[in-house]
Protein backbone atom coordinates (compact mmCIF):
# COMPACT_ATOMS: atom_id res chain seq x y z
CA UNK A 1 0.00 0.00 0.00
CA UNK A 2 0.69 3.37 -0.50
CA UNK A 3 1.80 6.08 2.23
CA UNK A 4 -1.37 7.46 2.02
CA UNK A 5 -3.43 4.21 1.26
CA UNK A 6 -1.84 3.15 5.32
CA UNK A 7 -2.25 6.52 6.52
CA UNK A 8 -6.10 6.25 5.73
CA UNK A 9 -6.16 3.14 7.38
CA UNK A 10 -4.96 4.43 10.66
CA UNK A 11 -7.90 6.93 10.38
CA UNK A 12 -10.50 4.23 10.12
CA UNK A 13 -8.94 2.47 13.16
CA UNK A 14 -9.14 5.67 15.05
CA UNK A 15 -12.69 6.95 14.02
CA UNK A 16 -14.29 3.48 14.02
CA UNK A 17 -12.49 3.42 17.98
CA UNK A 18 -13.97 7.03 18.59
CA UNK A 19 -17.34 5.95 17.87
CA UNK A 20 -16.51 2.44 19.66
CA UNK A 21 -18.09 0.56 16.99
CA UNK A 22 -15.59 -2.28 17.93
CA UNK A 23 -16.52 -4.52 15.11
CA UNK A 24 -15.72 -1.77 12.59
CA UNK A 25 -12.04 -1.72 14.47
CA UNK A 26 -11.31 -5.55 13.85
CA UNK A 27 -12.63 -5.59 10.15
CA UNK A 28 -9.34 -3.53 9.75
CA UNK A 29 -7.03 -6.39 11.02
CA UNK A 30 -5.55 -9.54 9.41
CA UNK A 31 -7.59 -12.55 10.51
CA UNK A 32 -4.68 -13.07 12.53
CA UNK A 33 -3.67 -9.64 13.67
CA UNK A 34 -2.72 -8.71 17.14
CA UNK A 35 -3.58 -5.84 19.94
CA UNK A 36 -0.70 -5.05 22.39
CA UNK A 37 -0.97 -2.87 25.39
CA UNK A 38 2.74 -2.70 26.06
CA UNK A 39 2.21 -1.47 29.93
CA UNK A 40 0.61 -4.57 30.46
CA UNK A 41 3.48 -7.81 31.30
CA UNK A 42 0.46 -10.47 30.48
CA UNK A 43 -0.12 -8.77 27.04
CA UNK A 44 3.22 -9.78 25.54
CA UNK A 45 2.06 -11.84 23.28
CA UNK A 46 -0.78 -9.44 22.33
CA UNK A 47 -4.79 -10.14 21.64
CA UNK A 48 -4.89 -11.99 18.02
CA UNK A 49 -7.90 -11.95 16.31
CA UNK A 50 -11.14 -10.57 15.63
CA UNK A 51 -12.94 -11.55 18.65
CA UNK A 52 -10.30 -11.40 20.76
CA UNK A 53 -9.87 -7.36 19.86
CA UNK A 54 -13.14 -6.87 20.22
CA UNK A 55 -13.59 -8.34 23.51
CA UNK A 56 -10.47 -6.56 24.73
CA UNK A 57 -11.38 -3.21 23.64
CA UNK A 58 -15.19 -3.52 25.49
CA UNK A 59 -13.30 -4.86 28.65
CA UNK A 60 -12.14 -0.91 28.64
CA UNK A 61 -14.00 1.16 27.28
CA UNK A 62 -17.38 -0.14 26.32
CA UNK A 63 -18.91 1.83 29.69
CA UNK A 64 -17.79 4.59 29.00
CA UNK A 65 -20.05 7.60 27.69
CA UNK A 66 -17.90 9.04 25.13
CA UNK A 67 -14.27 8.22 23.96
CA UNK A 68 -12.35 11.47 22.43
CA UNK A 69 -9.30 10.48 20.48
CA UNK A 70 -7.60 13.75 19.28
CA UNK A 71 -5.27 12.50 16.70
CA UNK A 72 -1.92 15.29 16.69
CA UNK A 73 0.57 13.64 13.91
CA UNK A 74 0.58 10.62 11.77
CA UNK A 75 3.68 9.55 10.52
CA UNK A 76 3.83 5.99 8.02
CA UNK A 77 7.08 4.60 6.51
CA UNK A 78 6.28 2.20 4.43
CA UNK A 79 3.87 -0.23 5.84
CA UNK A 80 4.77 1.08 9.55
CA UNK A 81 2.67 4.18 11.03
CA UNK A 82 2.88 5.56 14.15
CA UNK A 83 0.10 7.71 15.26
CA UNK A 84 0.49 10.00 18.40
CA UNK A 85 -2.68 11.02 20.12
CA UNK A 86 -4.29 12.27 23.60
CA UNK A 87 -7.59 10.18 24.66
CA UNK A 88 -10.46 11.49 27.26
CA UNK A 89 -12.11 8.97 28.63
CA UNK A 90 -15.81 10.49 29.91
CA UNK A 91 -17.61 7.99 32.39
CA UNK A 92 -20.99 7.85 33.12
CA UNK A 93 -20.12 9.24 36.80
CA UNK A 94 -18.49 12.31 35.17
CA UNK A 95 -15.03 11.22 35.81
CA UNK A 96 -13.15 12.42 32.73
CA UNK A 97 -9.88 11.14 32.26
CA UNK A 98 -7.25 11.83 29.50
CA UNK A 99 -4.04 10.07 28.02
CA UNK A 100 -1.49 10.50 26.08
CA UNK A 101 -0.51 7.46 23.97
CA UNK A 102 1.85 6.91 21.15
CA UNK A 103 1.19 3.64 18.67
CA UNK A 104 2.89 1.90 16.31
CA UNK A 105 0.49 -0.05 13.48
CA UNK A 106 1.96 -2.52 11.27
CA UNK A 107 0.14 -3.02 7.77
CA UNK A 108 -0.06 -6.08 5.73
CA UNK A 109 -2.67 -6.97 2.84
CA UNK A 110 -3.84 -3.65 2.85
CA UNK A 111 -4.67 -4.08 6.69
CA UNK A 112 -3.31 -4.04 10.21
CA UNK A 113 -1.53 -6.53 11.28
CA UNK A 114 -0.09 -5.62 14.47
CA UNK A 115 -1.16 -2.65 16.96
CA UNK A 116 0.93 -1.99 19.81
CA UNK A 117 -0.28 0.69 22.44
CA UNK A 118 2.67 2.52 24.53
CA UNK A 119 1.48 4.72 27.39
CA UNK A 120 1.72 5.14 30.98
CA UNK A 121 -0.81 3.00 33.08
CA UNK A 122 -0.34 4.46 36.70
CA UNK A 123 -1.05 8.09 34.53
CA UNK A 124 -4.29 6.57 33.87
CA UNK A 125 -5.36 4.25 36.25
CA UNK A 126 -5.24 7.16 38.79
CA UNK A 127 -7.51 9.17 37.04
CA UNK A 128 -10.42 6.78 36.94
CA UNK A 129 -12.86 5.94 38.84
CA UNK A 130 -13.02 2.85 41.46
CA UNK A 131 -15.99 1.29 39.57
CA UNK A 132 -13.53 1.06 36.36
CA UNK A 133 -12.06 -2.35 36.48
CA UNK A 134 -12.06 -2.69 39.89
CA UNK A 135 -9.41 -5.36 40.18
CA UNK A 136 -7.03 -2.76 39.01
CA UNK A 137 -4.65 -1.47 41.88
CA UNK A 138 -4.46 2.13 41.92
CA UNK A 139 -1.22 4.15 42.46
CA UNK A 140 -1.29 6.16 45.25
CA UNK A 141 0.61 9.68 44.44
CA UNK A 142 1.23 11.58 47.32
Amino acid sequence: MSDAENRALAEALFAALERMDWPAVAELFTEDGTYQDMPFETDSGGTVGHAGIIAKLEVGLSALDRFDLGVTDIWVSGDNVLVERVEVWHHPDGTVASLPVLCRLQIRDNKIAHWREYWDYNYLIAQQPDSWLPQSPRPRWD
